[in-house]
């Protein structure tokens, strides 16, 4: 039980790091100092910044899983209602981990191949989850026909941006409703008149 606790204070702590410093500028010697534990104690646990930074996307795609949620035709809440449970669930989640939000809006690869394909698996992932739903949505007469790939692009960089929104603006959270009405009206919508 020690050791699982020591552990998820290290994530903690590297998240942290990262949150401030990025992946790039972030250091072992910054998580072990700021969890306060010896570097073997680290690597009791991580292979490497790399590891450890993996493991906390790894562990991001699980609790989006646990969110991204598929809809069914169930009579006690509508479709509508069941997809913005969804997207408040994606941007609770985001506002529970500040510093792993942090790491995923500003994460930007390009100096690293190894570390540009973590981020790139990541959203592939991701994208994979949206379109996955899609498909799901199609199959039971909910989402028009469509390029599930595309609009997936769009649904998640859409988010982002909300994500974004609220997690930089501290009134946006009092206004949540209002928000994800807006996002829903968009897609369904969209924003011409007619």
């Amino acid at each position: 039980m020690l050791r699982e606790e020591r552990k998820k204070i290290v994530i903690r702590c590297a998240k942290a790091v990262f949150s401030q410093k990025g992946y790039h500028q972030a250091s072992i010697s910054d998580i072990i100092q700021r969890a306060g534990i010896a570097r073997g104690t680290f690597y009791l646990y991580f292979q490497s910044k790399r590891d450890i930074f993996n493991n906390i996307l790894d562990e991001l795609v699980r609790e989006l899983e646990g969110v991204i949620k598929r809809l069914d035709l169930d009579p006690s809440a509508t479709s509508l209602e069941q997809l913005k449970s969804i997207l408040r669930s994606i941007i609770m989640l985001a506002l529970e981990d500040r510093d792993m939000t942090q790491i995923v809006l500003n994460c930007t690869g390009g100096l690293d191949s190894e570390f540009d394909g973590k981020l790139r698996e990541f959203y592939e992932t991701a994208l994979g989850m949206i379109e996955s739903s899609l498909q799901h949505g199609i199959e039971l007469g909910l989402v028009r026909k469509c390029n599930t790939k595309v609009i997936a692009c769009c649904v998640l960089g859409c988010m982002k941006e909300v994500v974004n929104h609220v997690f930089s603006d501290a009134e946006a959270i009092s206004q949540l409703d209002q928000i994800l009405d807006e996002v829903l009206n968009f897609g369904l919508q969209g924003i011409l008149t007619a």
